[in-house]
This record gives structure tokens, C-alpha cells and sequence, in this order.
């Protein structure tokens, strides 16, 4: 004894149309997805001249240092008053459990 089914109904017809029940990948896999050309038309840089980009780069240099003796000036700051808390800290602790 087979079952014949109808048409579909329609809200089983609209769920099979949902994105998410769409073919995941391609259905022919011989199809090129990216293309591995090399451009030939090459990449335009400006030409700049050796005395500026030596002057670019001393600049930046200078930056960093800048910035490297900024960080560990914040990091001696830091240890000093991580330092005077924890003996103030101890001064305290001392005092109040003293007997």
C-alpha cells in the first residue's frame, strides 16, 4: 500500500525557500571560485627622494623613543605608589592588630 503525498503545502513550500535551507556550496565544483592572476598592470608608488624618507624615519624613531620613555616613566610612577600604599598598608595593619 504506497502513500502518495500531495503538493506541498504552502507553509511547507515557503520554509523550503528560506535562506537557510538554501545549497550551501556550489552545486558544480569544476567552477573557479578565485582567480590566481597576477596583475600586470603593477602598483604605482610615489618616488621619494632619500633625504626625506631618511628624515621620515629619524622622525619616527624619535616617536617611539618618546613614547618608550613615556611608558616606563608611567611604570616607575606606578611601582612608587604600588610601593607607599603597601607600606602605609602595613603601618596601618601593624597599628590596628597590635595588642
Amino acid at each position: 500500500m504506497s502513500v502518495e503525498r500531495g503538493p506541498k503545502s504552502l507553509h511547507e513550500h515557503n520554509k523550503s525557500l528560506l535562506y537557510s535551507n538554501r545549497p550551501k556550496f556550489k552545486e558544480d565544483i569544476r567552477d573557479t571560485i578565485h582567480v590566481d592572476k597576477i596583475r600586470t598592470d603593477g602598483i604605482l608608488f610615489e618616488k621619494i627622494e632619500e633625504d626625506h624618507l631618511e628624515k621620515v624615519i629619524a622622525q619616527i624613531k624619535a616617536n617611539a623613543k618618546r613614547e618608550l620613555f613615556k611608558q616606563f616613566k608611567m611604570l616607575a610612577i606606578s611601582i612608587f605608589i604600588t610601593i607607599g600604599i603597601m607600606i602605609f598598608l602595613k603601618d596601618y595593619l601593624d597599628q590596628r592588630f597590635a595588642v
